[in-house]
């Protein structure tokens, strides 16, 4: 399915009018956990073909490699990527993941991180990427979350972040790394989108005018997934124009 992807990235699938449109992509955003790592969960050993986290990385490496060279890529990790699991969480390293330093359409950025997409000397489209390490500590400590089904939705995870003006409010929510002068999970500067992962399900929605764009994944349920009470809805694209401001779903 994710080649499948590519394949309608590269516009070498789908009706014309797919092709026409495949062909303006000019960034894809990775917002974390590009890999499943090792050791991350009892018993992940038995799931793994690829067992070994650099070989992990040469696969995904080899397979961005198929992606057009001026789609600009830019990747955050998350709990499973090859880095330290408190947060922030600095960009994935060159010493796991060599591969992917090689190819020169790849941004790294830590986890969380604001990026601005801009035109020239306009003002830029400032994007919130953040992989949601500290989401199920949201659902577990509000109410309304945890009783309406805010695993599923979790787009009223992040609505609650950006009232709270904080990705992980309640201490020991995420391990973290305090700094001395700031803190680095305060939402300070006001973002135009916050995009997630971690919950494995595509969700779109609106706060304040900020608009929230939770993405999917590419894995299957696994029975991991299934004790944690996730519920993935694998292989959605969401797709956002910078002109007209409209996003639609592709699923693969």
């Amino acid at each position: 399915n994710f080649l499948k992807f590519i394949k309608w990235l590269n516009g070498e699938t789908g009706g014309e009018k797919q092709k026409e449109e495949a062909k303006k992509i000019k960034y894809l955003l990775i917002v974390g956990d590009t890999v499943d790592g090792v050791g991350r969960f009892p018993g992940q050993e038995d799931l793994l073909e690829i067992k070994d986290i650099k070989k992990q990385y040469n696969k995904f490496a080899e397979y961005l490699a198929k992606i057009r060279k001026y789609i600009k890529m830019i990747i955050c990790p998350g709990q499973h990527d090859a880095v330290w699991v408190g947060q922030p969480q600095p960009p994935i390293i060159k010493e796991y993941s060599a591969p992917l330093y090689e190819l020169d359409n790849i941004i790294f950025v830590s986890n969380p991180a604001v990026i601005e997409i801009a035109n020239g000397k306009e003002k830029g489209l400032k994007i919130l990427m953040y992989h949601g390490a500290s989401m199920n500590s949201y659902i577990n400590e509000i109410e309304s979350l945890r009783l309406g089904n805010a695993q599923d939705n979790p787009s009223k995870v992040v609505k609650e972040m950006l009232k709270r003006r904080h990705l992980a409010s309640k201490h020991s929510s995420v391990d973290y790394v305090p700094y001395e002068k700031f803190d680095p999970l305060l939402i300070k500067e006001i973002p135009d989108i916050i995009t997630t992962g971690e919950m494995h399900r595509t969700d779109i929605d609106i706060y304040n005018n900020i608009l929230i764009i939770c993405s999917s994944c590419w894995q299957s349920t696994t029975s991991f997934e299934e004790k944690t009470g996730h519920d993935p809805d694998p292989c959605k694209v969401p797709v956002f124009n910078l002109k007209t401001r409209e996003i639609k779903i592709m699923d693969f």
